[in-house]
This record gives C-alpha cells, structure tokens and sequence, in this order.
C-alpha cells in the first residue's frame, strides 16, 4: 500500500469534532454571577471571603462580555463552529453587571430616601 493509500484511509476514519469558542467568557460570565452571592453567605465564614469578590463582580462581567462578542465575531462564518458558550458567557457578563448597576442605583435612591 502506497503512503497516498494509507493517507487517504486514515482520513476517513477522523470524524470532525464542532469548534468550541468562548469558554474564558462563560467560566468569567458564571464567577462574576457566583461573586454576586459570597455576601450572602452564612455569618461564620470571615467577612474578607464574603465581602472582597464584591469588588470584582463589574471586571469579571464585563470581561465575559467582551471576550464572548470576540469569540462570536471570530466564529462568524465558520460552520464548524459552536458557539453557544460564547452566547452563554455574554448573557452571564450582562446579567451580572446589570444587576449590579441595578442595586447600586437602588442603594444610592435608597440612601437619598433615607435623609430627607
């Protein structure tokens, strides 16, 4: 059997795995909304663990959504690409910065409620 031959057979035998993109956007998408509840955790564990990832919940969030739009501009036009991570990644990096927008601006009107 000649090296053409052999060549030839073996690439039948490979079977074409889909490309995954954005899985550094959907793990920093999931620790950005996971950061969200360390404040919610039980007394006993020391205020450090529960209060200092609160500080970056805005980073790892929008850090998920940039890195997720520049999987899903790369993977655009390719068909042998999945892209469902990156699309899982955006959607966590924009809940976890909009919820956190969302309950500093309750804490600031809550805050002018209070001193009036």
């Amino acid at each position: 059997m000649s090296s053409v031959e052999q060549t030839a057979g073996s690439n039948e035998q490979l079977t074409v795995r889909p490309h995954r993109r954005g899985t550094t956007s959907l793990a920093l998408g999931a620790a950005a909304l996971a950061m969200m509840m360390c404040p919610f955790l039980p007394a006993w564990v020391p205020n450090w663990f529960r209060f200092f990832p609160v500080y970056f919940i805005a980073p790892a969030g929008i850090g998920a959504v940039v890195s997720g739009l520049v999987a899903l501009r790369r993977a655009r036009g390719q068909e042998e690409v999945t892209a469902s991570r990156a699309r899982a990644g955006v959607a966590l990096g924009t809940t976890a910065v909009v919820l956190s927008l969302a309950v500093i601006v309750w804490a600031i009107w809550a805050l002018k409620q209070a001193y009036r």
